[in-house]
Formats: C-alpha cells, sequence, structure tokens
C-alpha cells in the first residue's frame, strides 16, 4: 500500500481544494481550520496540521524548511510559500494535501530572517523535537520524518538531511542552493560588481558598503535596473554570460534575472555581514573574461574569518549516509544558478552515493522556485517511496 503513495498523492490534484484558515493558539476565536495551529516555540512562530483525526494519522511528519525572507521584514510563517495552484488554476494549501493522506506537518519562522541557515538548523530540530514531546509514546516508533524546502530552505533541509541521519529519514530540496552558499555568495557578488562596471551609477555605490536604508528605494532601483538591462541587450549579454546567470535573450527575463540578483545585494548585505562577522565575499584575484572588466570592476577584500563562518555553517557535506534525497531545479534559475545541481552531483558522485541522490528538472525552464503543484507532489511522492519501500 505504501508503494501506491505516489498514485495516491498525485491523484489528489482532481480535487478542488481551497486555502484553509489557520487556527492561531493564543487567540481560539481567530483563524480556524481543522488540523492546523499556530503556536510559539521559544523566539520562533510554528505552524503544525495533524490530519482530522488521530486514527487517520500514518506516523509520518513532514517538515518544511521556507526560503530567504528579508530581515527587514518581520517574522513570519511561510503561509503564501506552501500554497500554490492547481491545474485548475484555484490555490491550494500543500499541508492540507498531506495531512488528507495521513502525514503531520510541521514549519517555522525561524527565530531570525535574512541568512538564518545556522539558526533555521536549530530551530526546526527544535520544532521536530517539540512535536515528539506532543505525540503519545510509541506513536512513531515506526513513522519516519521527512525534511523539505527550498531556495534557502533547501540548502537549509540538505544541510539538517546530511548532519542529523538520526532525526531525518529522506529530503526533498526544491531549487535549492545544493552547491553551498560560499558558491551562492560569489555568484551574487560577481552580479553586482560585473553590474555596477557595465550600468555605473545605476546602484548605490559599493557592493561592499550598502547603506542601511538603500533597501527603502527599491522600487526606484528596480526601475532603474530594469531600464538599464532593456537598453543595451548586448551588454546585458556580456553581463549575464560573464556572471553565469541564464541568458534567455528575452529582454523581460533578462531584466528579471538581474532585479532577482541585484535583490540580495541591496536587502541582505549588511545582514550578511553581520550574521557572518564579516564580508565573506571577496573577488581580489578573480580573473573576469575581459581585460577592460578586469582592469575597473571594483575589488572587494573579503574576511578570512566570515568566509570560514559560511564554510561552516553553509556549506552541504555530500554526506547522504546512504539516505534518498530528492531535488527539484530549473535549468534557467536566475537566483540559484542550476549549476549547485551540477556541484552537488559531483560531491555526492565523489564519496559513491549518487544512487540515493535523484536529481529531477521543472518543465518550465525558466524560473526560481515556479513549480507545479504536480511537480512538488511528485517529487515527495518519489521521496516517500525510496524512503519506504
Amino acid at each position: 500500500m505504501v508503494k501506491c503513495i505516489r498514485l495516491i498523492l498525485v491523484s489528489v490534484l482532481a480535487l478542488s481544494l481551497g486555502v484553509p484558515a489557520v487556527a492561531s493558539a493564543d487567540t481560539p476565536a481567530g483563524r480556524w481550520s481543522p488540523g492546523c495551529m499556530e503556536d510559539v516555540l521559544g523566539n520562533q512562530l510554528i505552524l503544525i496540521c495533524l490530519p482530522k483525526s488521530p486514527g487517520k494519522w500514518n506516523g509520518h511528519l513532514v517538515v518544511y524548511a521556507h526560503g530567504y525572507m528579508p530581515p527587514q521584514s518581520p517574522l513570519a510563517l511561510p503561509l503564501g510559500e506552501l500554497t500554490l495552484l492547481n491545474a485548475a488554476g484555484q490555490p491550494v494549501f500543500v499541508p492540507a494535501i498531506l495531512t488528507d493522506q495521513g502525514f503531520a506537518f510541521v514549519t517555522s519562522s525561524y527565530s531570525k530572517n535574512g541568512y538564518a541557515v545556522e539558526q533555521a538548523g536549530n530551530d526546526l530540530n527544535a520544532l521536530v523535537a517539540h512535536f515528539k514531546n506532543q505525540v503519545p509514546p510509541g506513536r512513531l516508533k515506526d513513522g519516519k520524518v521527512f525534511i523539505t524546502g527550498a531556495s534557502e530552505g533547501g540548502l537549509i533541509a540538505t544541510m539538517l538531511f546530511e548532519t542529523e541521519p538520526e532525526v531525518y529519514d529522506g529530503a526533498v530540496a526544491l531549487c535549492g542552493v545544493g552547491g553551498g552558499a560560499p558558491f551562492q555568495i560569489q555568484y551574487l557578488g560577481d552580479f553586482r560588481v560585473v553590474f555596477d562596471y557595465y550600468f555605473p551609477g545605476v546602484l548605490p555605490p559599493s557592493a561592499a558598503n550598502v547603506p542601511p536604508d538603500a533597501f527603502l528605494n527599491w522600487p526606484a532601483l528596480e526601475l532603474a535596473i530594469a531600464t538599464a538591462i532593456a537598453s543595451n541587450p548586448l551588454v546585458t549579454a556580456q553581463l549575464l554570460t560573464i556572471t553565469g546567470a541564464p541568458l534567455t535573450g528575452n529582454a523581460a527575463l533578462d531584466g528579471i534575472t538581474a532585479r532577482s540578483a541585484l535583490f540580495y545585494s541591496i536587502w541582505g548585505t549588511n545582514d550578511l555581514i553581520a550574521t557572518a562577522g564579516g564580508m565573506p565575499y571577496d573577488n581580489q584575484v578573480t580573473v573576469y573574461p575581459e581585460p577592460a572588466l578586469n582592469a575597473g570592476v571594483e575589488r572587494v577584500v573579503g574576511s578570512p574569518a566570515a568566509q570560514l563562518y559560511i564554510h561552516n555553517f553553509y556549506q552541504t557535506t555530500r554526506k547522504l549516509q546512504l539516505r534518498p534525497l530528492v531535488t527539484l531545479h530549473h535549468l534557467l534559475d536566475p537566483v540559484a544558478p542550476y549549476q549547485h545541481e551540477v556541484i552537488y552531483g559531483t560531491l555526492v558522485a565523489g564519496v559513491g552515493q549518487s544512487a540515493f541522490l535523484t536529481s529531477l528538472t521543472a518543465a518550465a525552464p525558466y524560473g526560481h522556485c515556479n513549480f507545479t503543484l504536480e511537480e512538488v507532489l511528485e517529487a515527495f511522492a518519489m521521496l516517500v517511496e525510496q524512503v519506504t519501500e
């Protein structure tokens, strides 16, 4: 019966499921949907969803790690990330599908926004322990814990899966930073300095010293970026090619790529420096494929201590430890380049565990986490089959 889980999950796509409301633990008269409850655990907001009756719980738990949230935003549960459109164009709250099929589900705001891999790992481990403490003894004896996440959450899910084999039995990483944050930080940093070289004056000067209030002017900066990208397609093509960003030849999509990559410079640089204890990006010895660019690009001096922090807390280990990991990625991802899949696949192959890694590609080539509901459920169903077979 367990081996039919893929068919069961995919079959529910035909149902017309809406987005349920969620109860608040401290406001009983607040939003309500049977089975889901908001609460607070330490410094994090949490959501726990259970099947509608205890007898329908299959003993398995799904843990979701959300993606990057700007550090300037208040802590919040990732309800938007968990809502996808079905084939009929209707919004579907994914945990509702999971609980209807017998799974329990938990997620967290984390105790910190922005760059939060270290904090999120601690928070999610605490959430799993909290959940297990609420379960009657013996109910989790044969149950499995599946962890999944998107974008930064894909990195968080992968790293927890690698480092906590006694807690997590399988993982799904969606549009994740599987190659590790060192590669990601280099990609975003290079995009910023190369953009500044080709389009000077569009952004506040210096990739290393972003004004703390620069994010307040983001709508105007977005427009300026889009205008610059559209003004010179040939230079835009050079920018995207040199930085390894997806080049589509479509002005609108290439503009989205530039705005997406530069978002992290404006909104996240100061938080990255504060979290890592210095600037981890360094291009002092980077050789770009153009002499004039090499002579004129801003050179950023990184902090060895910050780079060590990123290596320790933001770099995958490739240690699947004979357990399955499923990844799903767009071939042309403007935020987390598909190269992450290549890097991680090479790392896993180097330790002889490729048989435990399943890498899927989205039907739509371009996008960041723009998956269909069918694609997400299929990836999860493949994981469940591999873990429980």
